[in-house]
């Protein structure tokens, strides 16, 4: 099953399950900045406000060449639906449209508890994607566009795994979680994309790897 292995990978990353941001709940992971220093809206006095393609495409760049440089090619997809907003039906329609994806592997119904303590319920979507057809970019683009004028469905509700294991999690344009097994497995990350390091967080993230430098 799917979503036993997924829970498998969360166990093997030090993690008691998916706890937003997930970087702080993790004991070996990085965190990245992805959207860049150009306008997010190409003209914030306009009626309606328009994505500026030169933001979205640098943010997709930065999220590609990230999810490119992997210790693997992810072969586990989940992404969570909240049936409280929109029937299930709908919401996995709204999914496999905006990123091409066939019907998943396996569904999940669950529940959710958020930072006040309430429960959500929750329908989880798997696919394995050793054996389908995956556009990566499609999906990342439609995260980065969910919080800026897209499909919010997908904002801080899709997660990428492989072995290792390690967690790739495109939350919104701002930002990208990586989570590792072990700090040998990122280091690559680390130094290959050092100057995108959420400055916030740099300094943490340069004290976990610096015994992984010597």
């Amino acid at each position: 099953m799917l979503a036993k292995r997924f829970e498998h990978i969360l166990h093997d990353l030090g993690m008691a399950g998916l706890e937003h941001p997930l970087f702080y709940h993790a004991p070996v992971g990085i965190r990245f900045k992805i959207g860049g220093e150009e306008p997010i809206y190409l003209d914030r006095r306009a009626a309606k406000l328009k994505t500026n393609p030169a933001y979205v495409q640098g943010a997709l760049d930065r999220a590609a060449a990230i999810y490119r440089a992997l210790p693997v090619v992810p072969d586990l997809l989940r992404i969570d639906g909240y049936p409280d907003e929109e029937p299930a039906e709908s919401l996995l329609t709204v999914i496999r449209q905006r990123v091409g994806l066939p019907v998943p592997d396996e569904q999940l119904s669950a529940t959710e508890q958020d930072e006040d303590g309430d429960t959500h319920a929750q329908v989880q979507f798997y696919w394995d994607l050793s054996k389908i057809s995956f556009q990566p970019e499609l999906l990342l683009r439609e995260i980065i566009l969910g919080d800026i004028g897209g499909w919010n469905g997908f904002v801080s509700s899709v997660y990428l795994a492989g072995p290792g294991p390690f967690l790739y999690h495109l939350y919104d344009d701002r930002g990208l979680d990586v989570l590792g097994g072990s700090q040998k497995l990122l280091l690559p990350l680390y130094h290959q994309f050092h100057d995108w390091i959420l400055e916030y967080d740099l300094e943490k993230i340069d004290q976990m790897f610096a015994p992984a430098k010597e």
